[in-house]
């Protein structure tokens, strides 16, 4: 993403339970992309090609072979949530969550990495068939797919909730001096979240791009102190059935490839 990296200093903190080295003072980049209402996708002829083309198949999909789909549908989106999981780090097989869905359903118990992996499929679901159903996408929506996502997690008080510290990816756990990334600040947040959810509803780009660059962007700001990554790729579905390209909730209307509630 396009952008500029702000120079930070960490400051020293002596009381840190941590090696002398990391509780001392250091600088660090944060990195602050630009805003994207105002971006200009330089897409060549031959992407701009394929983009058509995998935007027209969907659509045929969704036409011609929607009855059939429905429990292909929600099979995928038990992957989907599971797959996203496991880039969390959270090691349930699909097995694992049916079983531990079916002791829920019964009124049992079910362990914590499964009960934070139907979190996620909560979310998705969420995604899918609210957040895209809203006449004006906005921010709160991105942190009501967040709240419902983290709503099981052990640091659930964060649930919902923008990041109000600095966070990073890579380098070590006391500090953002030599990470491999830093994202904004946290006072850019939500400025920059509220940009992003403009971009969302701005029809100038096909949706297929759209939804790349508003993931790419979501990611860059990291705007929460965890779940980016599955919320991140929840906002991805909500474009796509927002602009048409993956349609229908609910109802079930003709041509919509249709998602049946998970729980």
């Amino acid at each position: 993403m396009r952008g500029r990296l702000i120079r930070r200093v960490w400051e020293a903190d002596p009381a840190l339970y941590a090696p002398a080295r990391q509780r001392r003072p250091c600088a660090y980049d944060a990195f602050l992309p630009d805003p994207l209402v105002s971006y200009s996708a330089q897409i060549g002829a031959p992407t701009l090609g394929v983009v058509s083309d995998a935007e027209a198949r969907i659509a045929e999909l969704n036409a011609v072979a929607r009855p059939a789909l429905a429990p292909l549908a929600r099979l995928l989106l038990r992957t989907e949530s599971i797959a996203s999981s496991k880039v969390e780090g959270m090691q349930v097989d699909a097995r694992t969550l049916a079983r531990a869905e079916a002791r829920l359903d019964t009124g049992g118990r079910a362990g914590p990495e499964a009960l934070e992996v139907l979190a996620n499929i909560d979310a998705m679901q969420l995604a899918i068939e609210e957040a895209s159903a809203e006449t004006v996408f906005g921010a709160e929506h991105i942190l009501a797919i967040h709240r419902v996502l983290l709503a099981r997690a052990p640091n659930a008080s964060i649930a919902g909730e923008l990041r109000s510290d600095q966070n990073w990816i890579g380098g070590n756990d006391y500090n953002p001096c030599g990470a491999d990334f830093v994202p904004p600040p946290p006072e850019n947040v939500a400025a920059l979240l509220d940009d992003l959810v403009a971009f969302c509803a701005d029809e100038t780009l096909p949706p297929i791009v759209q939804a790349a660059v508003a993931h790419a962007q979501f990611e860059t700001i990291h705007p929460f102190a965890d779940g980016n990554g599955r919320t991140g790729r929840a906002l991805v579905q909500v474009i796509l059935r927002r602009r048409g390209l993956a349609p229908g909730a609910g109802g079930c209307a003709p041509g919509c490839l249709c998602l049946p509630r998970v729980r």
